[in-house]
């Protein structure tokens, strides 16, 4: 076991290279990063601000074999539950309309996204010739008795994932500028049964960067333009909330995809780590990141996942048994956790409302409600983004010595520099921290079937300044926002964020259910039954009761 004075002089050393720009600098280059003054007055910041979470890691973790970080690979693939009895999902809410052609259908999302880019800034490309050319064949198809599984169903694409022939940018002026050779597997598998990606979609630089895009800008929330949509699957949620599409494909590191689907109204899945390819989309995070769908509701992204999900012999960490296929429940056997730690109650009393209505309707239907508690959950949030921005800093090592590195946006570079500074061995206890996360978790799955909590802590981000409102209190969104969302990544284990009402201010409310490994199922099921029975789901922004506004 390491020496606990060596640990004490780790922390006071990192600290004196904190509180020295000069060591900071010369620490970056020796690890071939060349960074402006502005960019390392914002990395000590940034580490100091990380800082505690880590100096508590050094004081609380053992170092010894049982703290390998394998483990935590090994416990999700271990511990994972498949379903032994399921069927596959209800494929209607991805149908076209009776009496509509594929052409009809593309051509009138195209028309609702600019409507809505408009407006909000939600889309990087649109694939007009490309799309209307995929709904001929498809219209082709139908005709003569061969449709597929989505055929015709037109839906959008974060750009961070590649579609054949498009540029994928990833919301910065140094991405991608040639075409893409082929599809991602999940946007291929999706062609492959007829869907037709009509739009590449905003997003924060690489995924990782401020709300203000290089490319697009901010990405308003349609419900309120004083707000930020929430990142970093920006475009995507607003496409599926503002009804373009019914459904888009984006990508989750830290709360990704649920955090924009919480502000923007809509229900988006984390799926569990290896369910769904990531070959073909640019990378952030290798421990955290997934590729998941974002859709109006629970059963339109039940059948997307029966699509989406699989093996793939490019992406090491799917398997054979990856495949996605629904499950059947009795309500009266589900079994809900809710943790009780503090860090689950500090959240606007608006959430807390809408997490008290979905406990009320599934309690109706016979699901049993537990207290329970995660006792390192506080230290998620800090803790994953350490991994998540040190992943990042390994991926975009070879742009820090270029041209392209001062282009990008101030707030990826602040958030990339902060991988750049993470000693080795800070990072190894970060990733000793998720087994152990991981362990507090799944025990309460030795009791439970779901675990419900919020998905963020406030109603969407004001702008400019980009802050949280708690019970009137404001925090830097960036500081807060994924104090719940974080968990699921560091653990990857899956997550559904479901609409759960309207604050007083008109803004979208949600809360997630979180279930073992691989058994999204069955929070997807949970959720569409609670979504049968309420119409939270079903409100619409404001934006679309607007005349002239297009909305099917």
């Amino acid at each position: 076991m390491a020496d606990s004075k060596s640990e004490v002089a780790d922390s006071a050393d990192l600290l004196r290279v904190i509180a020295s720009e000069a060591e900071l600098r010369t620490m970056a280059a020796r690890l071939g990063h060349t960074l402006e003054p502005n960019q390392l007055a914002d990395l000590r910041i940034a580490l100091l601000r990380a800082e505690p979470a880590a100096a508590a890691l050094r004081r609380d973790l053992p170092s010894h074999r049982e703290s390998d970080p394998l483990i935590g690979d090994l416990l999700l693939t271990e511990a994972a539950q498949f379903e032994t009895q399921s069927r596959l999902p209800d494929r209607s809410s991805v149908q076209l309309p009776e009496n509509v052609t594929a052409v009809d259908a593309v051509a009138g999302a195209l028309k609702r996204l600019r409507q809505s880019n408009r407006d909000f800034r939600c889309t990087v490309t649109f694939l007009d010739d490309r799309a209307l050319e995929m709904a001929e064949e498809s219209d082709r198809r139908i005709e003569a008795g061969y449709g597929r599984l989505l055929e015709g169903i037109p839906f959008t694409v974060k750009d961070v994932i590649d579609v054949e022939g498009v540029p994928t940018t990833g919301g910065s002026r140094c991405g991608n500028v040639g075409p893409a050779l082929r599809s991602a597997t999940a946007i291929a598998r999706l062609e492959q049964q007829g869907a037709i990606p009509i739009s590449k979609d905003a997003t924060t630089e690489f995924a990782c960067g401020g709300p203000n895009s290089p490319l697009t800008g901010v990405c308003l929330n349609p419900w309120d333009t004083s707000r930020w949509a929430g990142g970093s699957s920006s475009g995507t949620s607003v496409a599926v909330a503002t009804r373009a599409v019914s459904f888009g494909i984006g990508t989750d590191v830290g709360g990704s995809i649920r955090l924009p689907s919480a502000w923007c109204g809509v229900t988006g899945l984390k799926p569990t780590t290896g369910r769904v390819s990531r070959t073909g989309v640019v990378p952030m995070s290798w421990t955290a990141e997934t590729v998941g769908p974002i859709a109006q509701d629970a059963r339109t992204i039940a059948a997307v996942m029966s699509v989406l999900a699989g093996h793939d012999t490019e992406d090491i960490r799917t398997t054979e048994r990856s495949e996605f296929r629904h499950h059947d429940l009795d309500m009266n056997s589900v079994r809900i956790a809710v943790p009780r730690d503090d860090v689950f109650q500090d959240c606007d009393s608006e959430v807390l409302a809408g997490l008290a209505r979905m406990t009320d309707v599934l309690q109706q239907f016979g699901a049993t409600f537990t207290d329970a508690s995660v006792p390192s959950a506080h230290l998620a949030n800090k803790i994953g983004y350490q991994v998540v921005f040190t992943e990042a800093a390994s991926v975009h090592r070879g742009e820090f010595a270029g041209d392209r590195w001062k282009q990008y946006d101030p707030a990826t570079v602040r958030r990339i520099s902060a991988g750049i500074a993470t000693p080795a061995a800070d990072y190894i206890r970060a990733l000793q921290f998720r087994s152990r996360l991981q362990a507090e978790i799944m025990k309460l799955f030795e009791h439970a079937d779901l675990i419900l909590m919020p998905t963020v802590p406030a109603t969407a981000p004001a702008l400019p300044g980009v802050t949280l409102s708690v019970n009137g209190v404001k925090f830097p969104a960036y500081e807060i926002q994924s104090n719940f969302t974080m968990m699921c990544n560091l653990t990857g284990l899956p997550a559904v964020a479901v609409p759960t009402g309207l604050s007083a201010d008109g803004c979208p409310v949600s809360a997630m259910l979180v279930a073992a490994p691989f058994r999204e199922s069955v929070a997807l099921r949970v959720a569409e039954m609670f979504q049968d029975q309420t119409s939270f789901h079903l409100q619409a922004p404001p934006f679309l009761a607007r005349p002239g506004t297009t909305s099917n």
